[in-house]
């Protein structure tokens, strides 16, 4: 396997929180060093030396002026091919410099084994996935509503599909809104709760119109579960008031919830982001929910990225929340990935950052991207093999 080193770089390690001009070095599709400009291992890092896969040349990419990081961590994605909803992992993450991708419930019990075999296996990029309570799964969006018959929330099934498949399995997904449940969002979630205590799995909620209202989801939410759409519009209840969270919302985050973007095509809405920020209440994820229809709005991962940072969050802490921090939810942090520790899978992504300023001529929440920050991807490695780059001077030593 080629070795490749990223040259001259402003590396951004989630894990340090640093954000500095480094060397990274990948030999045999694993990180082998991060090197600091005078050609010293950083602390923890390895020694100097670039190895390189017998044989094989290095190939030496100069990213100057560019900023490199882990690959990015999509917690909130749909890539179930030839579902109503799913897109292909392998044609959207390398060129957004997407890496890993978190499947939100595409499945469930009844069609997990043909998503798994289907997409999961097969495809180039990283696939974990959060099953839906509902043993159907997401039906397609113009006959939304997986949950709106309670004899397809089963939680035997999904209970079942999980032993089978634990290995693929992170977490847990119900979608408790009235255009997906009608009435039934609160037992929807009392049984995907149940489900998730009986198996150590973290639970993911999407947020949207009531029923259920914030404070009751919400209550149902422990240490590791995630709320998605945090920021929508369509709850009729904003996470912060009067420049701080609201009481159940600090309740929340102070037992441990996990408070993730989940942009899509209305899971953003541009006022509660910026109050959240301006209250010092960043989320915790920043994810895309990518998917056959929300793709002209949200475009993809760094899209998003960008509209954090035209609302004044710092490069470092967007970073975190689209690597180091998804994949921890998702316990992936564990075989490193989302870090740049030596040793750990070689996904890397290098970015375009420009015009990272405050708010100022930010558009309205519709999906168009902000006037003053953008966010494009160079380079992007999986496993050690370039699979997305429009850099020109690759060179072989």
């Amino acid at each position: 396997m080629t070795s490749i080193v990223l040259c001259g770089g402003l590396v951004c390690d989630p894990e340090a929180g640093s954000l500095a001009l480094a060397d990274v070095v990948v030999s045999d599709g694993r990180i082998a060093a991060v090197l600091d400009p005078a050609g010293g291992a950083r602390p923890g890092s390895a020694p100097p030396e670039a190895p390189a896969s017998a044989g094989a040349p290095a190939r030496v990419v100069d990213v100057s002026g560019l900023v490199v990081t882990p690959g990015l961590v999509d917690l909130h994605t749909h890539v179930f091919v030839g579902q109503d909803l799913g897109v292909d992992p392998d044609l959207v993450g390398p060129p957004s410099g997407v890496t890993t991708m978190i499947d939100t419930g595409s499945a469930g019990a009844h069609l997990f084994g043909a998503f798994l075999r289907g997409t999961v296996e097969v495809a180039r990029t990283r696939i974990a996935a959060f099953i839906n309570i509902s043993s159907v799964g997401t039906t397609s969006i113009r006959l939304c509503g997986e949950l709106k018959t309670l004899d397809y929330v089963d939680p035997d099934s999904c209970r079942a599909a999980i032993e089978a498949y634990r290995d693929r399995i992170v977490g847990i997904k119900v979608r408790a809104s009235a255009d997906v449940a009608g009435g039934n969002a609160s037992a929807a979630v009392d049984r995907a709760r149940r489900v998730a205590d009986e198996t150590g799995l973290p639970l993911m909620v999407h947020l949207g119109p009531s029923p259920a209202a914030l404070p009751e989801i919400l209550d149902r939410l422990g240490p590791g579960d995630v709320l998605t759409h945090c920021f929508t519009g369509l709850s009729g209840r904003p996470l912060t008031e009067r420049g701080r969270p609201v009481d159940v919302v600090a309740r929340a985050r102070q037992r441990g919830v996990i408070f993730d973007v989940g942009h899509g095509m209305s899971g953003f809405d541009l006022d509660q982001a910026r109050a959240a920020v301006a209250a010092g209440f960043l989320p915790d994820t920043i994810s895309s929910d990518l998917h056959a229809y929300s793709r002209d709005i949200v475009k993809d991962l760094p899209h998003v990225m960008a509209k954090f940072l035209a609302l004044g969050v710092s490069l470092p802490d967007v970073v975190s929340r689209t690597t180091i921090a998804p994949a921890r939810v998702v316990g992936l942090d564990r075989m490193g990935v989302g870090t740049l520790r030596v040793g750990a899978p070689a996904d890397l992504a290098v970015l375009r950052v420009t015009g990272a300023g405050g708010p100022a001529g930010f558009a309205p929440p519709d999906g168009t991207p902000p006037t003053d920050a953008a966010v494009t991807v160079a380079l992007t490695v999986r496993q050690g093999e370039i699979v997305h780059s429009d850099i020109d001077h690759l060179v072989a030593t």
